[in-house]
């Protein structure tokens, strides 16, 4: 496009120089007769003028094309950032909503079953295990000697919890939903396999830290 433009200015430009030369080759020859120095004079002002014509003909050529490929380029960051920036919040509404249905129940699920003393016994070792997170915290880092737990923790499940709501939209948690909730919000990790052994490990172990905050 700007190719065009430049080609154009210069081609009225050879029209202009057309009419423009000869009458200034006429007032030169004129020149000659009465005087040979101011002859001299006018046909190098001539070339001199079609030059300078030439010249701004084609900076102002060339200066139009350098700001039609600014705006292209401004427009076309422009358009990348937005659509960026779409898809990031595009993804991270996509992860929320994923995760809200990965921390509630399956439909028809039924919790691994095993022996109660060897579940709390693992559950225990989960509580204190930082490796379950990705940023280094373990159940334990919140919730050690009983610390950390709301008024709440008494109340037989399901019942609501403060973070489930704000955070999930959940107005009530079963125990093993509020694991796989702090498994995803504060330890920033997946939730643990429904029907898996660490599941059922550390939801045993959670009923047994609730006894004995009742009993606080």
């Amino acid at each position: 496009m700007a190719d065009d433009k430049r080609k154009d200015l210069l081609r009225k430009l050879s029209r202009n120089l057309m009419v423009t030369v000869p009458m200034m080759t006429v007032v030169a020859v004129a020149g000659f007769s009465d005087s040979n120095t101011s002859s001299f004079s006018l046909i190098p002002s001539a070339e001199a003028a079609q030059g300078e014509a030439e010249g701004e003909a084609y900076g102002e050529a060339e200066g139009e094309a350098h700001g039609e490929a600014e705006a292209g380029q401004a427009e076309a960051e422009g358009q990348a950032e937005g659509e960026a920036e779409g898809q990031a919040e595009g993804e991270a509404e996509g992860t929320s909503a994923r995760l809200k249905e990965a921390v509630s129940r399956p439909q028809g699920y039924t919790p691994y079953q095993g022996n109660v003393a060897n579940l709390a016994a693992q559950g225990e070792k989960l509580f204190n295990d930082t490796t379950l997170s990705s940023n280094g915290l373990s159940c334990a880092t919140c919730h050690a000697d009983g610390a950390g737990y709301s008024a709440s923790f008494k109340n037989d499940y399901p019942h609501s919890v403060a973070m489930a709501q704000r955070d999930f939209d959940k107005d009530e948690v079963y125990l093993d939903e509020m694991v796989q909730i702090c498994m995803v919000a504060p330890m920033a990790s997946e939730p643990l396999d429904w029907d898996g052994q660490q599941l059922a490990a550390l939801t045993e172990f959670m009923r047994q830290e609730q006894e004995a905050f009742k009993g606080r």
